[in-house]
C-alpha cells in the first residue's frame, strides 16, 4: 500500500496574523500497520487527519476527546518531536515542519511541552536542580553560579522553594513534580507550551492549584497554550477556545462559552452530558452514544466517523448522508467563528 498523498498546499506567512502566535493546517499523521514475514505496509493508522487550527499570543486553546483520538499526537507533531506525514505548522510566520534542524534548534527555547506523567518525566538520578537547568546548559544561556541563582527563583516561580533544586523527585508529591515540570519548561522563557494531560495524574485538589499556577504564569508572561485534557471542567476554566477532537478530526471547534453552552455537534453534546455536577440536589440530562466502543482509528467508518454511535443520527432516522458524505467542519451560522463537522447541527436542540 502506498503512502498517503499530501493534503491541501502549506499556508503562506501571510496566513498568520500578527495576533496568531501558532497557525495549524491540514496536519496529518499517519502510522503505518506492518503484517506478513517481509512486515509489509498493509494499512495506515490515521492518528490525525486533516486537522487545522490557530492559537493567538496569550490565548489558550482546549483540546477534548476520548483517549486515542490523536490529541496528544497533535501536541509531539506541532513541536515537531513526532515527524508529521503531511500538513504545516507556522509559528511566528515559519514553518516548524520545515525548516532546517539548526533553525528548529534555535526555535526550541520558544516552543516547550509539559508532560502529562510526573513521575516518568523527572529523571531519578538526576537533583530536581540539574533537571531544571538542563535545557540551559543545552542552549548555552548560563552557568555557574548565576546558573543555580536562576534554577532556584525558577522553582520559587512555581512556588517550590529554592533548597528542592538539591533534592530528587522521589522526595516530591505528585502536584510537586508537576510544578518542577512546569519550572523546566519556563527555563529558557517560551512563548508557546503543550499542556499534555498537565493535571491527570493528580489529585483534585492539587489540580486547581497547578491550573491557577499556568493562569498566573500566562498572565505574567503572556503564554500560548496548547491545553490538552479530558478534564472538561479543567479546560472550561482555563480556555479561551476548545476544539473538540474524534478519531483524529476536530468535529467542532468554538469560544469557549459559546461551546460549552450552545454545542453543536452530538459528540460534543455526549461529552458535555458526562460532566458531573457539584450539586446533589440537581441532576444533569445525559445525552449518551449509541454505541460505547469506539472505532478503530485503521478502519474509520464511511461517512461521518461518529454516525454509528450518534444519538441524532438514530434520532432522526439514520439519514443515508451521514453515512455516505463526509461534512466539513464549517461555520455553523454565516460570519461564525463556530464551527462543526455535521450535517444537521441545526437540529441538535432535539437531543435536550
Amino acid at each position: 500500500m502506498s503512502a498517503p498523498q499530501t493534503l491541501d498546499e502549506a499556508p503562506s506567512p501571510a496566513d498568520a496574523t500578527d495576533e496568531s502566535l501558532l497557525v495549524v493546517r491540514d496536519l496529518c499523521k499517519y502510522f503505518p500497520v506492518r503484517r506478513g514475514l517481509f512486515s509489509r505496509i498493509r494499512q495506515w493508522v490515521k492518528a490525525v487527519d486533516g486537522v487545522s487550527f490557530r492559537i493567538r499570543r496569550g490565548e489558550t486553546l482546549g483540546l477534548v476527546g476520548e483517549s486515542g483520538c490523536g490529541k496528544t499526537t497533535i501536541g509531539r507533531t506541532v513541536l515537531r518531536l513526532t515527524p508529521p506525514t503531511s500538513g504545516s505548522v507556522l509559528f511566528n510566520g515559519e514553518d516548524v515542519l520545515q525548516m532546517p534542524r539548526s533553525r528548529l534548534y534555535e526555535l526550541r527555547p520558544k516552543m516547550q511541552i509539559i508532560f502529562q506523567d510526573p513521575y516518568g518525566s523527572l529523571n531519578p538520578r538526576m537533583t530536581v536542580g540539574g533537571a531544571v537547568a538542563e535545557p540551559l546548559k543545552i542552549h548555552g544561556a548560563t552557568k555557574g553560579a548565576a546558573l543555580r541563582e536562576r534554577v532556584a527563583k525558577l522553582l520559587e516561580h512555581v512556588g517550590m522553594p529554592g533548597d528542592a533544586q538539591f533534592r530528587y523527585p522521589h522526595e516530591f508529591s505528585g502536584g510537586q513534580r508537576q510544578r518542577i515540570g512546569i519550572a523546566r519548561a519556563l527555563a529558557l522563557n517560551p512563548s508557546f507550551i503543550v499542556c499534555d494531560e498537565p493535571t491527570s495524574a493528580l489529585d483534585v485538589s492539587i489540580r486547581a492549584q497547578v491550573i491557577n499556577l499556568l493562569q498566573d504564569l500566562q498572565r505574567e508572561h503572556r503564554l500560548s497554550y496548547l491545553m490538552i485534557s479530558h478534564d472538561l471542567g479543567a479546560v472550561r476554566h482555563i480556555s479561551h477556545h476548545v476544539a473538540v477532537m474524534y478519531l483524529g478530526r476536530i468535529v467542532e471547534q468554538a469560544p469557549t462559552t459559546e461551546l460549552y453552552d450552545r454545542s453543536r455537534h452530538p459528540y460534543t453534546r455526549v461529552l458535555l452530558s458526562a460532566i458531573p455536577v457539584p450539586d446533589p440536589t440537581k441532576r444533569r440530562v445525559r445525552v449518551t452514544a449509541a454505541d460505547d466502543e469506539i472505532p478503530s482509528p485503521i478502519n474509520v467508518p464511511s461517512g461521518c466517523a461518529f454516525h454509528p454511535r450518534c444519538p441524532l443520527y438514530a434520532l432522526l432516522g439514520r439519514p443515508e448522508r451521514c453515512r455516505a458524505e463526509l461534512p466539513e467542519l464549517a461555520p455553523v451560522a454565516t460570519g461564525s467563528s463556530h464551527l462543526a463537522r455535521c450535517h444537521y447541527h441545526d437540529e441538535i436542540d432535539k437531543l435536550s
